[in-house]
């Protein structure tokens, strides 16, 4: 549609039929631009049984209205909606279910001509219609078991078999990630995806757990909604899940394998999926569960330095350990790059890209084991860290500064802060003394506590050494609005307690 002239008007029409009402989920009133004014109406026949649920409907100008409709024998529901702003696209913020106002519409049921219809009355009816998708898929179950038997070959130990299978999937089927239609909804077949070499997580999920059960153990799909999605199964409606895993019962156990992750462990869960619930097939009949929420210590990014002043410079060795979700960051990164380069970008992670900080010997343990810690060790040689003046040292022990810039500016900043993971990271640093020199006081130590986050800093004096430590912990990945400004406090103090700088001194002045 093209304008007339500046400030003109036009109007745009335009029309979408969905022939299943299952497929019919949500209606937004907001939209990219502000929204001076917005009608939403519908016209819902007496013979057809949907329920309209409301969401985050405070703080906005919606009225909703009702009339019965003789002639078409429907009700006529009618939502005003007046100067709605618009949405605003913001890093690491919920999605939109948790802070747009719109509408779910739940269709049930219908009666049309003597015939039932049934929809999604219960979460009952929703599992049906899921199972029913899944008992249609045509996988090839010799191709399948030849597959289990060779990736599991020589092994004897269930827990063996089990690892060798899930990361079979992770290792070598690509996640592309699809939702259309029936497809949003019906795996691919397991020998097709196996064929392919990709699948989305619906794929994924049925070929993890194709291979685990021709092998013989109890493996089942699961439905569930990221933590991007704000409803559960208590609303029945395929607007709740976005996601499928495969779930493992064994002897007793349910253990969670989400193929999607390619860089986490077995009973490591992305937070993402943490405390999720999940729709678990139960053949005919489902299992409700909620996936186990990981404390921070399932993360750990931990630093180690053994330093001494050379010049201007500070030497020594460095190792590091990753575990968790940090692990699978620093892996995905590495392996998002083509290997010729991973080196280099490794170098480049570790220096934070500051070309004072050289690093030579690096050692990086094997990527290719995710049930073991990622490390890494290498000498370092830190240009320009030691300020001279006089004879006295002014050292900075603190080379990377995580969460320095980590303040969220208030007056821009519209929705609650999400991290992406839980971050448990520890960093200790040990500086040989100088010959003939001491520590010139030690600042303050910086303990900052509360339910969210916690930030330590601390200074030891040791014979003929000093001791910086660190400890970043983020426990609850979701900051409100309503403490943002407490953060910014905290950040603020944070900073503060980098700069401090140690000065070492001859022991005769």
């Amino acid at each position: 549609m093209l304008l007339a002239k500046k400030n003109g008007k036009g109007e745009t029409f335009f029309k979408e039929t969905i022939i299943d009402p299952r497929y019919f989920t949500s209606t937004y009133f907001t939209e990219e631009f502000q929204v001076t004014s917005k009608e939403i109406i519908f016209v819902i026949p007496r013979w057809m049984k949907v329920e309209l649920k409301e969401y985050n409907f405070a703080g906005f100008s919606i009225q909703k209205s009702s009339v019965y409709d003789s002639k078409q024998d429907a009700d006529v529901i009618t939502y005003e909606a007046q100067m709605i702003p618009a949405m605003k696209s913001e890093g690491n913020s919920p999605g939109p279910t948790y802070i747009y106002p719109h509408l779910m519409i739940l269709c049930k049921s219908a009666i049309v001509n003597q015939h039932t219809f049934t929809y999604f009355p219960s979460v009952d009816d929703q599992y049906k219609w899921y199972h029913e998708l899944v008992k249609s898929i045509k996988n090839n179950n010799e191709v399948i078991a030849a597959k289990a038997r060779e990736i599991t070959a020589g092994l004897t130990n269930d827990n063996d078999k089990i690892r060798a299978i899930y990361y079979y999937v992770q290792d070598n089927i690509r996640y592309v990630a699809f939702e259309n239609g029936i497809a949003g909804f019906k795996p691919e077949s397991a020998d097709e995806v196996l064929r392919k070499k990709y699948g989305d997580c619906k794929g994924m999920a049925n070929l993890t757990k194709s291979l685990l059960t021709a092998l013989g153990y109890d493996a089942r799909l699961c439905w569930l909604g990221t933590d991007h999605i704000a409803y559960d199964h208590q609303t029945p409606s395929m607007a709740v899940d976005n996601h499928m895993i495969c779930a493992l019962n064994y002897k007793g156990k349910i253990t969670y394998l989400d193929a999607t992750e390619s860089y986490i462990g077995i009973n490591e869960y992305a937070q993402r999926i943490q405390g999720r619930q999940v729709l678990m097939e139960n053949g005919d009949n489902y299992t409700l569960a909620r996936i186990p929420i990981a404390p921070a210590t399932q993360n750990y990014d931990y630093e180690t330095s053994k330093l001494s002043i050379k010049d201007n410079s500070l030497t020594g060795s460095v190792d590091h350990l990753w575990k968790g979700e940090d692990k699978e960051v620093v892996l995905s990164g590495l392996n998002n790059i083509k290997k010729e380069r991973a080196d280099e970008a490794m170098l480049t992670y570790l220096s934070n890209d500051n070309t004072d900080y050289k690093i030579t010997d690096l050692k990086l343990s094997s990527t290719e084991n995710r049930d073991r810690d990622l490390t890494a060790n290498y000498s370092l040689n830190f240009k320009n860290a030691v300020s001279v003046f006089s004879k006295a040292f002014y050292v900075d022990l603190d080379l990377k500064k995580e969460f320095q810039k980590a303040s969220i500016k208030t007056d821009e900043r519209k929705h609650d802060y999400w991290f992406g993971h839980k971050e448990n990271l520890c960093k200790e640093t040990e500086l040989a003394l100088p010959a003939n020199y001491k520590i010139s006081g030690l600042p303050a130590d910086l303990n900052i506590v509360n339910d969210d986050y916690e930030f330590h800093i601390k200074y030891t004096a040791l014979p003929g050494k000093l001791s910086y430590k660190k400890t970043i912990l983020i426990k609850n990945t979701h900051l409100p609005v309503a403490k943002f400004a407490a953060w910014n406090r905290d950040i603020e103090q944070l900073g503060k307690a980098y700069n401090e700088t140690i000065v070492l001194k001859p022991v005769n002045e």
